[in-house]
């Protein structure tokens, strides 16, 4: 999970902080180069808050933005243009759920049941979900059931280089594009029911990036940070050995809006 060294917060009061009063009713509600996605018109609400690391949702915020440029990606949560209310998503396109904390059962323990049903009918009825890392977590059946099968952490994985919890760069294959990308406890996801839906592998094959049906609507989870900038190799105290990685994330938000 992103920076649990810097920037998290317990997830118990942070899932809670995020899931009190966001969807208070059931309600039935409706990642090419980086620069130049034919993508527009769009309604992006990405989470900002307590549940988030400190950072993360600026960050995921600004590539979105830059990637798609028509798009508008706006906060929701406390005090932010989107309130935390069910009613929010109406209009929402894409909803992104950052990275968050590193207890993945307080987290499930923490969510309100008609929080869960509410962001579950949102997907259901043809909402979009993007998860990374903690996000990714989330879609599970520990807590919101986007997808059908637990999520398990990719670290200490037959054949994959990170046993423990240190932020790092590992392997990971970008529709066959070979990159190092930035890593925390994210997860190894389950393969879809279409294997033409995984869209990134780490380099012992598990799946890294993958998009799920769920009714109308889709989740796609991203395992490891492909939104990771030079403000967190600087913290982290690393380099990207083969730069950015953002662009080969770009297509895959782009499949999962389409």
């Amino acid at each position: 999970m992103p920076r649990a060294n810097h920037r998290d917060h317990p997830i118990r009061r942070a899932v809670a902080a995020l899931l009190t009063g966001l969807f208070t009713a059931t309600a039935s509600v409706g990642c090419a180069a980086a620069n130049s996605s034919s993508l527009d018109s769009l309604l992006v609400a990405v989470y900002r808050g307590e549940a988030a690391c400190d950072g993360c949702p600026e960050t995921v915020a600004q590539r979105l933005r830059a990637s798609f440029a028509d798009a508008e990606v706006v906060f929701i949560g406390r005090d932010e243009r989107l309130p935390l209310q069910a009613d929010s998503l109406a209009e929402v396109d894409l909803y992104v759920q950052p990275g968050g904390g590193d207890d993945i059962d307080a987290a499930a323990d923490a969510l309100p049941p008609r929080s869960v049903r509410g962001l579950k009918q949102y997907v259901a009825d043809g909402g979009r979900y993007l998860g990374l890392c903690m996000g990714a977590y989330l879609a599970g059946p520990v807590a919101f059931g986007l997808v059908d099968r637990d999520l398990d952490g990719e670290v200490g994985r037959p054949e994959f280089p990170v046993t423990d919890s240190r932020e790092t760069v590992v392997d990971v294959a970008w529709e066959g594009h070979h990159r190092q990308t930035f890593f925390q406890e994210g997860a190894g996801l389950p393969p879809p029911e279409d294997r033409a839906d995984v869209f990134a592998r780490y380099g012992n094959g598990d799946i890294a990036t993958a998009r799920y049906d769920h009714g109308d609507g889709m989740a796609g989870l991203i395992g490891p940070h492909a939104e990771a900038d030079q403000t967190w190799l600087d913290e982290a105290g690393f380099a990207d050995p083969d730069g950015d990685d953002w662009n080969y994330a770009v297509p895959f938000v782009e499949a999962l809006l389409d």
